[in-house]
């Protein structure tokens, strides 16, 4: 079981505001440094006159080195938070470049920004290209699991391999796994049939891992969980759960021909029967939804943020072959494992950090084999108990999140069944 590892982004592992502040704070030290310095070589001459050999000299010394040491140091954080400024304004670049007009000029104004950061500074513009070189990649891990689970196979290793390496270049090529901001479905789906099949009390999830179990699978009815809280003074809030991809049974709406369009933009059963599972449980436009979904659930939840139909205070996937940049209102918490495939769609996702103040990238490799077991909700539930037992200061964001709901007066949980409906005619598309 690999350790946890935890990012804001593909590259940016830091908070940039955050290394600023530490330069900032290191300089005043330096400067204490500087003024103790002079100090102690004013009290080096005076005793030179009376002590043969200025017994004063090492303390000197010292105060040399820690204010020089102290200056580097300040110079090492403000190079590495431009470095990392330069990553971000680069993914902003890019992707503004393929956009609308409006975009384009965005992407103008960007690149003037970096360019004028990379003049100011050529040292950070060095560590911002190191950066992305060097950031992980996530077609590594499994094409080297691969590549030792099939090696003694005749034919098969080499054949693996080669298709392997075909479809991480094509995902690459395509880009499909990153939505930025603004990012809309496309298409008019099936109406599908959405019927509530149990309605019980419940209470508020306390932690990630409580999160993680309630995530609809194949061990429970029920393809989409929703829990309303109504909060003191009336008001109510709701959190969503959203199944993966169902291959056995009765798959309802999250089969693999809801996934694959869902993936490339379209609109799709299993998409529109979360947002009637949500209106179900009385849920308004503009009401406070926390998002939530394991693999193809996860990229259900990625669009019910982007699509602003509902606040989305938190958003977190499970697996999820997507990544979406959702904005700073929401905090969103993506957990991967490298020897799963799914979130191999993902590209690696954001090079730059997203959402909220502490938004985060959770990973960890599970199986020394890239088998499916990698991706199921039960390796998942176990990264979420390593994520809440962290002392990284990201988690503070997460627990004040749920935190909002345990202050609920009443928690109610529907669960929902769905199943395939008919092709829209053209006048209903119309």
């Amino acid at each position: 079981m690999g350790d946890l590892e935890i990012r804001s982004g593909r590259v940016v592992a830091v908070d940039t505001e955050t290394l600023r502040d530490a330069a900032a704070r290191a300089e005043l030290a330096a400067a204490d440094a500087e003024d103790l310095r002079a100090t102690l070589v004013q009290v080096d001459r005076l005793l030179g006159i009376s002590m043969i050999g200025g017994a004063a000299a090492h303390p000197v010394t010292l105060a040399t080195t820690i204010r020089e040491q102290g200056d580097m140091l300040v110079t090492a954080l403000r190079d590495t938070a431009t470095a990392y400024e330069l990553v971000d304004l680069r993914a902003r670049q890019a992707a503004a470049a393929v956009g609308s007009v409006d975009d384009r000029r965005e992407a103008v104004l960007l690149g003037r920004r970096i360019e004028a950061l990379e003049l100011a500074s050529p040292a950070a513009a060095d560590l911002a290209d190191r950066a992305r070189a060097d950031a992980p990649n996530p077609f590594a891990t499994v094409a080297g699991e691969l590549f030792w689970s099939t090696v003694a196979i005749p034919f098969v290793g080499p054949l693996t391999m080669f298709a392997y390496g075909t479809a991480a270049s094509k995902i690459q090529s395509m880009g499909k796994g990153t939505l930025p901001v603004g990012s809309r479905l496309t298409g008019t789906p099936r109406t599908p049939t959405v019927t509530l099949i149990t309605v019980t009390e419940g209470t508020a999830p306390g932690s990630m891992s409580a999160l993680a179990r309630r995530q609809p699978s194949t061990e429970r009815p029920g393809d989409i969980r929703v829990e309303r809280y109504t909060m003191p003074g009336g008001g109510q809030r709701f959190a969503l759960y959203v199944s993966g991809t169902r291959t056995k049974g009765d798959v309802g709406t999250f089969g693999m021909a809801t996934n694959v369009p869902l993936y490339f933009g379209a609109s799709s059963s299993s998409y529109e029967s979360v947002r009637i599972a949500l209106e179900k449980a009385g849920a308004k436009p503009g009401d406070s939804v926390m998002v939530s979904g394991h693999s193809q659930g996860a990229m259900i939840a990625s669009r019910v943020a982007l699509e602003e139909e509902y606040e989305v205070p938190m958003l977190v996937g499970f697996g999820n072959p997507v990544q979406a940049d959702v904005g700073p209102d929401t905090v969103q918490v993506d957990f991967r494992h490298s020897d799963d495939l799914v979130p191999l769609l993902a590209g690696g996702g954001h090079d730059a950090s997203i959402g909220a103040p502490g938004s985060m990238v959770v990973e960890r490799n599970v199986n020394p084999w890239p088998w499916i077991d990698s991706h199921q909700m039960g390796a998942y539930t176990a990264t979420a108990e390593m994520l809440d037992a962290s002392s990284d200061p990201r988690m503070d964001a997460v627990r004040q999140r749920l935190a909002e709901f345990g202050q609920a007066e009443k928690v109610e949980v529907f669960v929902y069944d769905t199943e395939e409906g008919v092709t829209p005619s053209s006048a209903d598309a119309g």
